[in-house]
């Protein structure tokens, strides 16, 4: 059986946050909120190098983990909040109706 395009998305997501490093910056983000951080502001408390940040800002970008909003020079990036309420709330009733007895 071959995955569909929805679990081809789920997949990618939990992709980007295989790795340690990308959980740090998605908890920093996500203390933040929608408001985000710039980069600038994320190299600084995530205390990576810029090009260490980008590589992993990467694949979070590519797995839908960011959001991206130009505000001026400054790119501010901050958790895809929408994506997350829609995977965690389609894996969390999967998960209830599994849990749930017959």
């Amino acid at each position: 059986m071959k995955p569909n395009k929805r679990q081809e998305k789920y997949a990618a997501f939990f992709q980007a946050l295989s790795h340690r490093r990308r959980q740090m910056i998605c908890d920093i983000l996500l203390k933040q909120g929608p408001k985000g951080l710039t980069f600038s502001e994320l190299q600084r408390q995530s205390g990576l190098q810029a090009s260490t940040l980008s590589h992993h800002l990467w694949f979070m970008d590519r797995g839908g983990v960011l959001r991206r909003k130009q505000k001026g020079r400054e790119t501010v990036l901050s958790v895809d909040f929408t994506f997350l309420r829609k995977l965690s709330s389609g894996y969390g009733e999967r998960a209830l109706v599994a849990l749930s007895p017959a």
